[in-house]
Formats: C-alpha cells, sequence, structure tokens
C-alpha cells in the first residue's frame, strides 16, 4: 500500500482520476489529496469548460471528499510543512504541493512508511533529487501507473473494470483506454491493452 499524494494537473482527467480512486478502493494505493489541491483543480475544471461554474466545481469537490473520506490532508498540516520543502521546489506555486506529502511523514499517517509517492505532471517546478532527500519520490502520473500495472497487473485491471462498471457510458474497454490514453496516460493505456488483448487480464 504505497501513500500517494496526486497535483491537480493529475487528477484533472476524469479516467486517471477515476482509476487512482478505485486503486485506493483495490487497497494498492492510499490516495491524498488537500483543500488546496481540490480548489486549484476546481478553478482548472472551470477555466477549461469541464465544469460550468464554481458551484458546480465545489459540488465535485464533495464527491472526491465523499469517495474517500480519509483522503484530505489538513490545509493547517500543510502549511506548516511549506518551510521544510520550500527550498526543494523551482516554483512556489506547487510548494503546496510538496507541503502535502512533506505532512502525510510528519504526521506519521503511516509510521512504517518513509517514502511518499508525489505524481504530478509537472515536474520542471519541482527539485526532484532535493524533494526525494525528504522523503517525496516524484512521478509523472503515466510512469506512476505503469510501474503498478507491471507489478500487479490483476490489482490494476480490477480497478480499471470496476471504475468502468460505474460509468453511465458503460464504454467498451478499448473505449476507456483511450480515454485513459488521452488523460496523458499513453504508456499505461498501450500496457493494458496489450494484456487485455492477449487474455491475460479482464478489464
Amino acid at each position: 500500500m504505497i501513500p500517494v499524494v496526486a497535483d491537480a494537473d493529475t487528477l484533472f482527467g476524469a479516467t486517471t482520476r477515476g482509476l487512482l480512486i478505485h486503486l485506493d478502493y483495490q487497497g494498492q494505493i492510499r490516495l491524498h489529496w488537500s483543500p488546496l489541491i481540490l480548489d486549484e483543480l476546481s478553478r482548472a475544471l472551470v477555466n477549461t469548460g469541464r465544469k460550468p461554474d464554481a458551484a458546480s466545481a465545489r459540488r465535485h469537490e464533495q464527491l472526491m471528499r465523499a469517495a474517500l473520506p480519509q483522503a484530505e490532508v489538513p490545509t493547517r498540516q500543510v502549511q506548516a510543512q511549506f518551510a521544510s520543502v520550500a527550498a526543494a521546489m523551482r516554483s512556489p506555486k506547487d510548494t503546496h504541493v510538496a507541503a502535502c506529502a512533506r505532512a502525510i511523514l510528519a504526521g506519521e499517517f503511516y509510521p512504517d512508511t518513509r517514502v511518499v509517492s508525489l505524481v504530478t505532471r509537472n515536474l520542471r517546478d519541482f527539485g526532484v533529487r532535493k524533494l526525494a532527500a525528504l522523503g517525496i519520490e516524484v512521478l509523472r502520473p503515466d510512469s506512476f501507473l505503469l510501474d503498478r500495472f507491471q507489478q500487479d497487473p490483476e490489482v490494476v485491471a480490477s480497478a480499471f473494470a470496476a471504475l468502468r462498471s460505474t460509468l453511465r457510458s458503460a464504454p467498451e474497454p478499448d473505449g476507456l483506454l483511450e480515454r485513459l490514453a488521452a488523460d496523458g496516460q499513453a504508456l499505461t493505456a498501450a500496457a493494458m491493452h496489450d494484456a487485455w488483448q492477449q487474455g491475460a487480464v479482464r478489464l
């Protein structure tokens, strides 16, 4: 079970977001975010037209909170870690994301865990080596999900199938894989498609 902090740009894609939530349900990861991350996500969803207005985006936030009540790291705990990660950041605007990951370690959410995965598409704003020294492993979502699939294809496939079963559009596996690739997770989608076609997993 891997503690994971997802940046807003990772949560932005609906298929990626849903897959991460279902991986948490499967017990393979423990997904986390903060109110600051959710606020950034909501603004992005409105600004890009994915949500019509702020009220709709806030309702979506509440659905995410209801889906994973244990996921949220309180703002106070995140802000307490700003100074500890500031020197490792290349851009101050994403300090709150690294601070969220650091708060999980500092707060001993997982006493036996010394590393938290921070999953973001925007590696250039993070000092990857400096954050690694603080116990924060920064990864792109495609790399993270591909590694999870390679480590345990049946669990990831099961999470994907569970996500597919919840969607009112009832997409076929290849259709949902196309959505995952469109989110930016092309390598993961291709690996899952190949395994599915070979009969190694059920999607």
